[in-house]
Order: C-alpha cells, then structure tokens, then sequence
C-alpha cells in the first residue's frame, strides 16, 4: 500500500490560511486588541468555501448530483462540529453561573433558544442569531449558501457571477461604509447585511473556481507569502486608514485575491505539515473556540496574568481542544453517518473506518464526506 502525506494532494496554502484565519478570529473575540480585524476571517471563509465547494462539486453536479444528495453530504460535513460547538458553548454559559461570572444568559434563553439551534436555526427569541455560539450565525449562512449554490451559482455563467458579486458587493459595501467596519451578521437586525455579506464572498470563489486553473501548483516563498499575508490582514491595526475603508478593501479585494493566489501557490515542504494541521482543526476550532473565551478571560481579566501569555494558552487550548473534537467525534461521526446514508452499514466497515481515522483523519473524511 502506498504511504503518502495526508496533505498529498490538497490546497496546503489554502488549508494554511484557513487555519490561520481561525486562530485570528478566536483571538479577536479573546482578545479584539490583539486581533482587531479578525472578523474579516468570515469574509475569507465564505470565497473560499465557494472556491472548494465548485472545484469539487460541481462536476458531480454536471453528472447528475441532486440537491438533496450533495446537502445531505454537506450537513454530514458540518452538523457534527456544529453540535459540539452549540453543546460546549451551552455548558459553558450555564457554568458562568457559578465562576463569578454571573447570569450573562436566563435559563429561559438559553433552553428557549436551543430547539432552534439545535436545528441549526437562528433563535427568534433573541437579537443575537445563536446567542450560546454567537459566531454560528456564519455556519447557518453557510449552510444557505450551499443550498443556493446547487439551485442557483452552478446554473450561471461568469458572466451572472459577476453581475451578482458586483449587485451585493455595492450593497454590503455601503453597509460597512456606514458602519464604519465590517463586524457585522451575528444580530437579527444585520440579517439582510449578512445575505449580502454572504453572496458576495462566496460568489466570488465560486467564480474564481470557474477561471482556468494551473494544473500544477509551485512549491516555494509565493505560498508562504500568502500565509503571511492573512495574518498581516487580520492582525494588523492601521490607526492611520479609516477601518470601514479598510475593512471594504480586505473583504471585497484582498480576501478574494489571496483565495485566487492560494489557489495557484504551496508552501515550502517544511511548513507544509503546520499548514495542513492547522487547516485540519480549522473548523472545529472555529466550532468551539467560544466556550473557552470566559473561561480564560478570568485569568486575563480578574487574575491579571500577562495578556500576550494568555493569548498563547488560550490559542494553544483552543488548537487542542479542536484536534480532539476532530479526531473523537468528527471524523468518526462523519464516517458513520455517510456510511448509513449509503445503506445500512456493517459493524465491522464502520469500525475499519474509525480505527482508520485515527491513523489518517484527512483521508477518511475525504473519502466518506465527498472530499
């Protein structure tokens, strides 16, 4: 059997900053001073989920994928890291009751807002969309985004793309110009602001997908650069330029550009299992960064230990917690969902593919969740 990286194959720079924007919005919500346009980490991931979800898709779409069979496989995708997600957030909001926190959510709200959530719904109860997982309002949208991609994005041309980005960019644009930033989705009241936010990042890799694609992707300083570049848009803190304008040319130019450069580009061999690694628990990290954020807030903020300290243990917590969330749950969850979708499976296919995930995480949930 032939034994290869389990990055063999993948978008490493793309996985590179994917991961690294995930550490930048968790230290936004830790810390916003240390990562104050970390938010725009959102506007990255939804190009580039559109970018991979065309590049993959969209030819089993052109053979004859229904609607119904590439959403069950995307909610076999997300739902899992969802869930824990939701249920660690709720278990940490209840335990802020008794570490001197104090009530920040009635037992009301949270188990008022649950059955919805659970559902992957926004709550209509509260003005925060998922009031436990505040940052899940993104992975709804996504979820929106990837029905409407199968219904309506494969069906137009570049041309449409296009017509499309431009009608929501104009919108959303103009929205962060009057908010003088781009921290806006997670409320009730942002809801048509996070519509357009939406269409616009992912539309545009949607269509950046549809552009003609190098067939080899050079190894060297171009992928690092890239990596570097993320870090720098979401860490840095222009005093000097305005940050509505500043936000508005990271989300609508600089974000699309680096999926479009990522895409063409790998790391040096030497950075390329960090990469990996960190694109691996990007989404569980992003899933479950929230429920750790009080809790080491209280060591930051009431016992006052060092704030860059702080940041590395809350970083590091979050990069552990998410790699066991992935290997634990994730992966195997995914594996037996997709098994049972594909007919009853049997006991020992289902353990084969657990144990084999354990050793390969990557390759099993490609195999089993459509890549």
């Amino acid at each position: 059997m032939h034994n290869s990286s389990p990055w063999q194959g993948r978008y490493v720079t793309l996985d590179g900053m994917r991961g690294i924007a995930a550490l930048a919005v968790a230290l936004f919500h830790y810390n916003i001073s240390q990562a104050p346009h970390g938010y725009l980490a959102v506007d990255f991931f939804f190009a580039l989920s559109g970018f991979v979800l065309c590049r993959t898709y969209l030819p089993r779409w052109k053979a004859g994928l229904s609607t119904g069979a590439f959403m069950k496989q995307r909610m076999i995708r997300l739902y899992p890291l969802f869930l824990v997600g939701l249920v660690v957030t709720t278990l940490s909001a209840i335990s802020d009751r008794y570490t001197g926190k104090g009530d920040i959510f009635e037992f009301g709200i949270i188990f008022g807002s649950l059955p919805f959530n659970l559902l992957m719904l926004p709550s209509p109860i509260t003005m925060t969309m998922f009031p436990m997982n505040v940052p899940a309002w993104s992975l709804f949208f996504e979820l929106v985004a990837n029905f409407l991609l199968v219904l309506v994005l494969f069906r137009l041309p570049k041309l449409g793309l296009l017509v499309l980005c431009l009608a929501a960019g104009w919108w959303y644009g103009a929205a962060v110009l009057d908010n003088d930033g781009g921290n806006l989705g997670a409320v009730w009241d942002q809801f048509g602001i996070s519509a357009v936010r939406t269409t616009f990042a992912f539309a545009a890799g949607v269509l950046i997908a549809r552009l003609p694609q190098s067939r080899t992707r050079p190894r060297g300083w171009t992928g690092l650069a890239c990596l570097a570049a993320i870090a720098a848009m979401l860490l840095l803190d222009l005093r000097s330029v305005p940050a509505g304008k500043y936000d508005l040319v990271c989300s609508m130019l600089i974000a699309p550009a680096l999926v479009w450069v990522g895409a063409r580009c790998e790391p040096p061999r030497l950075v390329a299992p960090a990469a990996w690694f960190l694109g691996e628990v990007s989404y569980a990290l992003y899933a479950v960064h929230w429920a750790l954020m009080e809790p080491l807030r209280y060591f930051k903020d009431d016992l006052g230990f060092d704030q860059v300290l702080m940041a590395f243990v809350y970083l590091g917590s979050c990069l552990a917690l998410a790699w066991l969330c992935v290997r634990g749950i994730d992966v195997p969850t995914r594996a037996w969902l997709s098994a049972a979708m594909r007919g009853k499976p049997r006991p020992h296919s289902v353990m084969a593919l657990m144990s084999r995930a354990e050793v390969n995480p990557a390759a099993v949930a490609k195999e089993v969740a459509g890549g």
